[in-house]
């Protein structure tokens, strides 16, 4: 592990220089502009999607907005218009989305944060969409994310260090209104000043601003600046353009109260077999004061997540951890600013320095939040976030009262890199305690290539660090070339006390090479070829464990129907035998298998779509065929889903299939009143599981949620009734 540590410094050290040659490009470009234009506080704007007050007229548009997909660097097919507006109070955005076709429009969807199918990997199909950004720290690498529809549906979010899409879970206090008109839609934005952070100061001040399109029908986005596919996209904030002439902007502390009040009935069979129904009922407290230097102080007491989504099941034929997403609003809010470790993509991270459901939650069950803080946002050059809470004790779980901190600071290098730092601590009544520390770096050598990594190390009740993980990664991205070389170490005792690790004791070399043509035949828009490999030994003794080289044909058509063919070769030495189901065993020794996997998905730009999936080959000395789909149905105010996996798994110590079946129901009235039910069973472990949630937002940032849920276990065809709870919560957010 100590041999990484140099080599990461020298290669840190001698990024620095072509940094400085992309910050130069990035400079000596053409930066477009647009200037905001200010109205009198009294100036009445109604947000109604009309646009039809003289004061826009007198503003000044943008468009001219060139296509990044199907074909880069063209005018879009339709013209787009985008004026601002804005006074001691609001910003406004006012848009013209024309279509010559209007009757083609698409917007189904009236839920908050719902896919619009804006990446910055490009269109995903769906509805039509309008998304902006707006960098107001002109930091160049962070931004809000507005979007909107035809349906005029409220999506928000934050995009940290130009990651490919927006964190969603940030929600704001705003207003938009959308209509369909005989010229296109039109969409009316309006945000308060207080639910963005800015620099507040007299005179002048520029904002990045950027904005881009989706025609679902076409599969086309378009974008008003940074529209190229070499590594652009809205999600590029240091190539955006520029909002000028924001003149002496306000900008004071703002403080939130959000209390609530909750009421419960339920029934847990393990507790009360005779089925006896207790009720139950809470009030906590959260609060959020927006600090002039553009940092927020969250607090919380007594917090309560009753109405967030139930996990979505999964089958388990593998001999590491599962990882679930974390769901919960208090940790999800500017959750990328404490992000350090490695992306999972198709799989569970390899590590996670911090993991934020290692709190409050102990052998899936909860356990009760009695206080947290977090300290997150920007000063100067640093991005920082710290965070506290304290957890009650949870007999059930053997939870005892514990206390979870984490650190973390980000300094800008340059216009796109940053070094940064995390130190995380665990500590329990009764004295053990568990500290893991790192330091992390992403450079960017060229406006394509990316040098990141990080070292860092864990403390268990001793004087001196357990163990150590460290990784280095190059990383570059273009059009129609990609590739990627990796390598991280994982010691056999890095354990980090809330953080995840999905496997110990590696050493894992991994890389891949993409090449992405657009042949102009069949209706092709463009076909990924990407070839990988992965080796890994242990960490220490370095010994082999497992190989494992795939290749991928991934055709997309104009139409955003895809396809996918996968055919890999493994090769795995398993050390320890583990138990794949409850009653068949793998045993020690070397295991070589192929496999074959494909799918197809269909766009969603249609009102039926989904997708299917297949394959089969080698699995631990027999073999496994698995088959899997979804189809949905979606309207704007009704949409279904339905979700299904078969697998066969026959193998020298025994046989068993496993099938998961996934149903999803969303309701919508308007983009105020909406409701989803998640129906699931899962044949592995027996889990029957029902979570109904219907949220009513009365005002802006106050809700009443609905909740029902239910689990049952299934054994020997027998439904067994394990836990039932009805919820009504009712939250009101007050702003001094």
């Amino acid at each position: 592990m100590t041999r990484a540590l140099p080599v990461a410094l020298l290669m840190l050290g001698s990024a620095a220089q072509p940094e400085l040659s992309a910050q130069t490009e990035d400079a000596e470009r053409e930066v477009p502009t647009l200037r905001a234009h200010r109205i009198d506080d009294a100036e009445d704007i109604e947000i109604d999607g009309r646009l039809e007050e003289s004061v826009w007229r007198s503003a000044m548009a943008i468009s001219g907005f060139r296509q990044r997909e199907p074909f880069e660097g063209e005018p879009a097919t339709e013209d787009t218009e985008v004026r601002i507006l804005y006074n001691d109070q609001y910003l406004y955005i006012g848009i013209w989305a024309y279509d010559s076709e209007p009757e083609r429009i698409l917007g189904r969807s009236l839920e908050r944060d719902a896919q619009l199918g804006l990446s910055g990997r490009g269109p995903s199909g769906g509805d039509d969409a309008i998304a902006i950004i707006l960098d107001t720290f002109h930091d160049r690498r962070n931004a809000f994310y507005f979007a909107t529809n035809p349906q005029g549906a409220i999506v928000d979010g934050y995009i940290t260090d130009e990651d490919h899409d927006a964190d969603l879970n940030w929600d704001a206090v705003w207003d938009v209104s959308a209509r369909i008109t005989s010229e296109g839609w039109t969409a009316e934005m309006e945000i308060p000043l207080r639910t963005i952070r800015f620099f507040g100061r007299e005179g002048p001040q520029t904002w990045g601003f950027n904005v881009a399109r989706v025609i679902a029908r076409k599969n086309e986005q378009s974008l008003w600046t940074a529209w190229s596919r070499d590594n652009e996209g809205l999600n590029r904030i240091s190539r955006a353009g520029e909002l000028v002439d924001l003149q002496s902007l306000p900008a004071s502390p703002s403080f939130q109260l959000k209390p609530y009040v909750l009421g419960e009935s339920g029934q847990d069979y393990e507790a009360r077999p005779d089925g006896g129904i207790a009720f139950d009922g809470q009030v906590g407290l959260d609060a959020k004061y927006t600090l002039v230097s553009g940092l927020v102080l969250d607090l919380t007491v007594n917090t309560d997540f009753a109405q967030v989504e139930a996990d979505e099941e999964q089958i388990d034929l593998t001999r590491f951890s599962l990882f679930f997403p974390e769901k919960r609003e208090f940790f999800l809010e500017n959750a990328g600013i404490f992000q350090f470790g490695t992306g999972g993509g198709f799989r569970a991270p390899d590590l996670l320095l911090f993991f934020s459901r290692r709190i409050g939650i102990e052998e899936d069950l909860i356990v009760p939040m009695i206080a947290g803080a977090r300290m997150s946002g920007r000063t100067g050059k640093q991005t920082i976030g710290f965070l506290n809470v304290l957890t009650g004790r949870e007999g059930a779980a053997g939870a005892p009262l514990t206390n979870f901190a984490v650190g973390r600071v980000k300094r800008d290098i340059g216009q796109r890199s940053y070094l940064g730092a995390i130190a995380t601590g665990r500590v329990e009544e009764g004295g053990r305690r568990n500290v893991a520390a790192g330091i992390d770096w992403n450079i960017w050598l060229t406006q394509n290539m990316a040098l990141e990594g990080f070292i860092a190390g864990v403390n268990e009740n001793r004087p001196n660090f357990n163990d150590y993980s460290a990784r280095l990664s190059l990383d570059y991205t273009a059009d129609v070339v990609g590739w990627r070389a990796d390598h991280i170490e994982i010691g056999p005792e890095m354990l980090p006390g809330i953080g995840f690790v999905r496997r110990t004791d590696i050493a894992e070399t991994s890389g891949s090479l993409r090449v992405t043509p657009r042949p102009q035949v069949l209706g092709l828009r463009k076909i990924d070829i990407r070839n990988s490999f992965n080796y890994i030994s242990t960490q220490r003794s370095r010994r082999t464990l497992d190989k494992r080289w795939e290749i991928n044909f991934s055709p997309e058509w104009n139409t955003g129907d895809e396809a996918r063919l996968e055919l890999a070769w493994q090769s795995q030495r398993l050390l320890q035998s583990f138990e794949l189901d409850d009653t068949v065993v793998v045993p020690v020794g070397v295991y070589e298998d192929w496999t074959l996997r494909g799918s197809v998905e269909s766009t969603r730009a249609r009102t039926f779509f989904g997708e299917l999936g297949g394959g089969g080959g080698g699995f631990w000395g027999g073999h496994r065929w698995f088959v899997e789909g979804d189809l949905a149905f979606n309207s704007p105010h009704v949409g279904l889903e339905l979700g299904y996996e078969h697998n066969d798994v026959d193998i020298p110590s025994g046989a068993f299939t496993t099938d998961l079946i996934r149903s999803r129901i969303r309701l919508a009235l308007n983009t105020k009143l909406f409701g989803n039910a998640l129906i699931q069973y899962n044949s592995q472990s027996g889990a029957f599981s029902a979570n109904v949630r219907i949220n009513f937002i009365y005002r802006p940032g106050s809700d009443l949620f609905i909740v029902f849920n239910e689990q049952r276990g299934v054994s020997g065809g027998r439904w067994n009734p394990e836990a039932r709870a009805f919820i009504v919560k009712l939250t009101y957010l007050h702003w001094f």
